[in-house]
């Protein structure tokens, strides 16, 4: 479904309101941050799928997709979900970007993601935010529609992103890029899980009272469970996944009761590229009929 996206590209407001996209990396136990992979948390999806089932929410899965082999059941108790579960491709043995070969990972995953689920949108979200240079380039070559893979803030060593749009815009012609959201431009801290926890009241607060107009919500399971990797963390990732570490799931459920209330519309990243490139298309002709 390859759209061509005019707004956005400078940086532009979304063209919607009031939306929020709740995503999973559903990936291994605390991403690179430990050298093996396990899938202890990934295990714990079915009570997951439990919570989405009460609110009745949709959930965006981007998928670890050596997943499929090594914790099968994770994915299949997503399948199983009583609501709309989106999947993409999430790399396929999610390496750390110093050992990655990036062409390699997207082939794999996006012809694991396309052989097992059935989708009329390819997305893909590059692990640990880390693009490489030609990244958005080979998604496009793979003709994947959309990325959702720019954290548009600062990471000590890692990337500084702090000057990239946090709204959609074409990194390369003929892909979106659907950015991670931030607080606002000002205030590039993302609205994820991880950054909720870590931070802690005050940021909660914050986005409690006054959440951004569109969210695409990161998550992880690490973030809702507290595995026995944690003790194979270096310290300083200790230190940051111990903060409130039981605190992940009152915090989504906050958080989502919070923008229910609020009159929020729950969607999908397929639906969020649909809903983009359809309302990019109204403008267009109406332009056209002016």
């Amino acid at each position: 479904m390859r759209m061509r996206h005019e707004n956005g590209s400078d940086g532009s407001e979304w063209p919607i309101e009031k939306t929020v996209v709740l995503s999973l990396d559903l990936e291994c136990d605390y991403g690179t941050a430990i050298r093996e992979n396990t899938y202890e948390a990934a295990s714990k999806t079915p009570a997951f799928c439990s919570l989405l089932e009460e609110y009745d929410v949709p959930l965006t899965c981007f998928l670890q997709t050596e997943l499929l082999e090594a914790a099968p059941e994770a994915a299949e108790a997503l399948e199983r979900a009583a609501v709309p579960v989106d999947f993409h491709a999430h790399s396929h043995t999610h390496p750390h970007p110093k050992r990655a070969d990036f062409a390699s990972e997207i082939e794999t995953s996006l012809e694991r993601v396309a052989d097992r689920f059935s989708s009329d949108v390819v997305g893909y979200r590059f692990p640990d935010g880390a693009i490489p240079a030609d990244g958005y380039q080979l998604l496009a070559d793979h003709d994947v529609d959309f990325s959702s893979s720019l954290f548009p803030t600062w990471r000590p060593g890692r990337f500084d992103n702090s000057g990239q749009p946090i709204t959609p815009h074409e990194p390369v012609p003929g892909l979106l890029e659907l950015p991670i959201t931030p607080f606002s431009s000002t205030i590039r801290i993302p609205v994820s899980i991880s950054y909720l926890k870590f931070l802690g009241r005050p940021y909660r607060e914050l986005v409690n009272r006054r959440p951004p107009n569109v969210i695409v919500l990161d998550i992880h399971m690490h973030d809702l469970v507290t595995t026995s990797a944690i003790e194979s963390l270096p310290l300083p990732y200790r230190v940051v996944y111990n903060r409130n570490r039981q605190q992940g799931i009152p915090i989504l459920r906050q958080l989502i009761e919070g923008l229910q209330r609020r009159g929020y519309r729950f969607t999908t990243m397929s639906e969020l590229y649909a809903t983009f490139g359809e309302t990019t298309a109204d403008t267009m002709s109406s332009s056209v009929r002016e």
